[in-house]
């Protein structure tokens, strides 16, 4: 992930990107389970548990405020696509489902390309754009998010 450019010394920014490590992290497990053959129903679900919540705060915080800024429309489209195709792609996904490989290891890709496209571009760029006050929101909609999909690893 990125550190060049101190975006992620933004509460938001630097939660975000935690969660990207997370997602990538399991994403990686699921596709090694698949490459060798075996049982990937619980990488499957881990990473179904991590990246339905990340969605969610993603809309919630950060895209909600840069919408508010017309030169950030064709990067929403795209990451909003993105979002859709995660969901149909990779929340929807079941057991049964994993037998049809190819699918899931294309969504797979598009969500390594996603992240990138965060990490890279759309986060050091938000830093630049955003107030104070549109942090704070950020920050604000995160906390919200977070009592609505609480991460499993802090429910016990």
């Amino acid at each position: 992930m990125c550190d060049y450019c101190g975006c992620r010394e933004l509460t938001p920014i630097g939660e975000l990107s935690a969660e990207h490590e997370e997602i990538t992290e399991r994403a990686g497990a699921l596709e090694r389970r698949l490459a060798a053959g075996e049982d990937a129903t619980a990488e499957l679900v881990a990473l179904q548990l991590a990246l339905g919540p990340h969605l969610h705060k993603e809309e919630r915080g950060l895209f909600a405020q840069l919408a508010r800024h017309p030169e950030f429309a064709g990067y929403l489209e795209r990451l909003g696509t993105d979002h859709a195709s995660a969901r149909a792609v990779l929340l929807r996904v079941t057991r049964a489902d994993l037998e049809s490989a190819p699918a899931l290891l294309a969504g797979l890709r598009e969500l390594e390309t996603h992240i990138e496209t965060e990490e890279f571009d759309f986060f050091p760029a938000s830093r630049l754009i955003l107030d104070d006050e549109s942090w704070s929101e950020v920050a604000e909609a995160h906390l919200r998010a977070n009592a609505d999909h609480p991460h499993p690893a802090t429910t016990g």
